[in-house]
């Protein structure tokens, strides 16, 4: 695989200044000036496009011909993201795209890992060890319906039925990506990856660790206050809701999400989190 092939598709989602620690990591890599890029913002301030502009020119090692950044103040989400990332991919002739979230920090070699494990399988989709606190999250071991850390991550084929992978960090075939039906656009944010997943197993597509190991943040395992999560919840019931309403398991989404509102409840010693449940998940009033 050549980086002129892959296009790396990278979503913001808070208003900073600075480019991302995905943006930084991934671009210190020589080859990353051969690939396409797209910076998809969700929460864009107003002047975001021209300092990327301005970082990129101050940047001696870097001069990348194709990119593209889009602001979407309505927040549509993750999935919109990737789906549109896959057509400028396709409009730019290349066969694979590495979705990037914006708080994942890409190691200096990321590239050499991606590159051999395409060059030596017949993988539709390619998986690096994301470590959160110590802990491996992505792929997660699956196992009745529910995702844990993975104690003893592995490279190698991997069987999606077993474990999940989140989408940051994950290198996916175009064709594979079509041939699936991309991500499900109804799910925006929670439960992406998830549902994502579920299409690919769907399709058959086969998929494998590579030697690359990120750290990731993850914002949504922050305590935080009480009203910051409640509406973090409301989205959470929004995107699964839409799910188990389009081709999701719904047993399966139920359980889990009355399961998070009795853990939520008891943290925080509040009955909001019921009552969201109800509104969003059970009656889908809007948010």
């Amino acid at each position: 695989m050549k980086a002129e092939e892959v296009l790396v598709v990278v979503v913001l989602y808070s208003n900073q200044a600075e480019p991302c620690l995905a943006l930084r990591s991934l671009m210190a890599h020589t080859e990353a000036q051969r690939m396409a890029w797209v910076i998809w913002d969700n929460h864009p301030l107003p002047d975001t496009k021209t300092k990327l502009q301005h970082w990129l020119a101050d940047e001696e090692a870097i001069c990348i011909e194709r990119w593209h950044y889009e602001a979407h103040a309505e927040n549509p989400g993750l999935s919109c993201a990737y789906r549109a990332a896959s057509k400028w991919a396709m409009d730019w002739g290349c066969s694979w795209m590495l979705l990037a979230d914006q708080d994942t920090h890409f190691p200096a070699d990321w590239w050499d890992g991606y590159s051999q494990g395409v060059d030596h399988s017949a993988f539709g989709l390619m998986i690096p060890q994301l470590y959160s606190s110590g802990m491996c999250i992505s792929p997660a071991v699956h196992r009745f319906g529910i995702s844990r850390p993975n104690p003893r991550p592995w490279v190698g084929e991997i069987d999606l039925y077993r474990y999940m992978p989140i989408n940051s960090g994950m290198m996916i075939r175009i064709s594979d990506y079509i041939r699936c039906g991309g991500h499900l656009s109804e799910v925006r944010l929670d439960f992406s990856d998830t549902a994502f997943v579920y299409r690919l197993r769907s399709a058959a597509v086969r998929a494998a660790v590579i030697p690359v190991v990120c750290n990731h943040g993850l914002s949504g395992l922050e305590p935080g206050a009480y009203a910051v999560r409640l509406l973090r919840f409301r989205h959470f019931c929004r995107d699964a809701r839409s799910w188990a309403k389009t081709e999701g398991p719904a047993a399966y989404i139920t359980i889990v999400v009355i399961a998070r509102a009795l853990r939520l409840s008891m943290r925080y010693r509040r009955f909001g989190f019921m009552h969201v449940l109800l509104q969003q998940f059970f009656l889908g009033r809007p948010i």
